[in-house]
């Protein structure tokens, strides 16, 4: 049940910050494969970088699944513990 329990407060602590780290992310792997991009906030963003914002939404779209995996697998795990093993049978 603990798991569950950990499993949905990571869920839900990543669903402010997912923007922000969507963008972190996408800076570290452009770095990694050698494309210079200067560390950039919302309100910075130049005209040209249209095709940059699709990429970081794309990956904010993939950690809002992950989020959503990770609530509903800590739901499922919360649940499934309290039918299985409640409790009030003193397990």
């Amino acid at each position: 049940m603990t798991l569950g329990l950990v499993f949905i407060a990571i869920g839900l602590v990543w669903l402010p910050f997912r923007k922000w780290i969507a963008r972190r992310q996408h800076w570290i792997s452009s770095q990694m494969f050698g494309r210079k991009l200067p560390i950039y906030d919302a309100e910075s963003l130049e005209a040209d970088s249209e095709l940059q914002e699709e990429r970081v939404r794309g990956i904010e779209m993939l950690g809002v699944f992950f989020c959503s995996v990770l609530i509903v697998g800590g739901l499922l795990i919360v649940v499934l513990t309290l039918v299985f093993r409640p409790p009030w049978s003193g397990a």
